[in-house]
């Protein structure tokens, strides 16, 4: 009953939905014209140029306007060229138009002689451009302003957030990208996470809605940094929700992972409040019901009615039939004990083990794990994963820690790691 990629159905609408506001102070902020800096005008502009001061200071744009085609003509320098951007930009601004105040900017940037301003301008000429979702001439002035450090966090967020609308609006907006947008989403990951650290080196927590964007574009994107991006989620805000993400994006990108190392992460799905729908609950009952594990089964089921997740005739069949076998499966237990303790190996000791963790007898769990151990013969990543499990469930975090670190290689090692992650959201809550 393993479900297929249940992250994705709740995360398609989610890219196109969840576009992150960069820096709302600066994206009201409008700019004001540069200071006056010494500039070596050609003679015959500065005349031509007259005009364009004195419907300035007058602020008559519609003078302003008509001043600047001579002007423009007259330009031949880079600071006559200079000064007519300065000027459009003025018109932008007075009339509150964008494209004007763009183009103005633009103008002054390709003259290559902002000097101190060039970081400033680089980052108004890219969230104008964003603003009109010209993405691709928003990218390179972004980039650009982010590599000179503007405003911390501001630019490359908004680098980000230009590579991610590029991708959605390819693929047509529809929550889904296409395979030639996913790598372009995937740009956007690089500078996301550099505002993440900028704010995180400022001593400021970054917004949650960063994380979630980044571990959302991370998977549809099939980013190999989703499980990555997934636990950075994770950790900045612990929920149901987001230990599901974590644990299914796990799930999808390890799918050779066994029945018993399954049953292992949905036991963490259960301790978590992962189980997002019946069908979550119905993939651990069954994995527990094949293993045998019938106080397992029916406590689940309970828990998942109580909670008001299932409904009452939910998997009536797996719990009738776990109701039925439980006193015949708990008075063998006794025996099951009796003959571990005579076996040569220990997987007896490990079989009676799991169904007294499924029971919450979590001392004999443990005990007859540890025996297991000792005898031999068992998979020691599985038994350790499961003292781990016991203690975890029974209180003891620092015996469960030292367990589930002794747990280092295979898809064990990552469960291992998820259960101690576990721990250490529970200690910090």
């Amino acid at each position: 009953m393993r479900l297929v990629s249940p992250v994705a159905f709740g995360l398609m609408l989610a890219v196109a939905g969840s576009a992150m506001i960069a820096t709302p102070a600066l994206a009201a902020k409008k700019e004001k014209a540069p200071e006056a800096v010494k500039r070596n005008f050609s003679k015959g502009f500065v005349e031509t140029a007259q005009p364009l001061e004195k419907a300035a200071q007058a602020k008559d744009y519609a003078a302003l306007a008509a001043a600047l085609p001579a002007a423009e003509a007259a330009a031949t320098n880079a600071d006559d060229k200079f000064l007519v951007g300065n000027y459009v930009l003025q018109l932008g601004t007075g009339t509150n138009d964008p494209a004007k105040q763009r183009d103005g900017i633009k103008r002054m940037l390709a003259t290559g002689t902002a000097g101190a301003d060039e970081a400033k301008f680089n980052f108004f000429a890219g969230q104008l451009a964003y603003n009109a979702k010209d993405y691709d001439d928003a990218i390179p002035y972004l980039q650009k302003a982010t590599d000179a450090g503007y405003e911390g966090s501001s630019s490359p967020l908004l680098l980000a957030e230009s590579y991610f609308q590029k991708a959605i609006t390819a693929s047509g907006g529809n929550g889904q990208l296409n395979a030639a947008s996913k790598p372009i989403a995937q740009q956007g990951l690089v500078p996301l996470k550099k505002a993440i650290e900028l704010e995180k080196a400022a001593g400021k927590a970054p917004p949650a809605a960063w994380l979630e964007r980044g571990f959302t574009i991370a998977y549809v994107s099939g980013s190999p940094d989703a499980p990555e991006w997934s636990k950075l989620n994770l950790i900045a805000s612990p929920t149901g929700k987001n230990w599901s993400n974590l644990l299914r994006t796990f799930q999808d990108t390890n799918k050779t992972i066994t029945r018993g190392e399954n049953l292992d992460l949905l036991r963490l799905m259960r301790q978590t409040g992962a189980f997002q729908s019946d069908g979550a609950y119905g993939e651990y009952i069954d994995i527990a019901s094949k293993s045998g594990l019938l106080g397992e089964v029916k406590s689940t089921i309970e828990e998942g009615r109580a909670a008001g997740k299932l409904a009452p005739t939910k998997y009536a069949d797996y719990y009738a039939q776990a109701s039925e076998g439980m006193a015949k499966d708990k008075a063998s237990l006794a025996a099951g004990e009796a003959a571990a303790a005579k076996a040569p190996t220990g997987k007896a000791a490990a079989s009676t083990a799991d169904a007294y963790l499924g029971y919450k007898d979590y001392a004999k769990a443990v005990s007859l794990y540890r025996t297991a151990l000792q005898k031999g013969s068992v998979d020691a990543g599985e038994i350790n994963t499961r003292i781990g499990i016991a203690l975890a469930l029974s209180g003891d975090a620092a015996g469960a820690k030292s367990a589930f670190e002794q747990v280092t290689t295979g898809a064990r090692k990552s469960i291992a790691e998820y259960w101690l992650l576990w721990l250490s959201t529970k200690q910090a809550a």
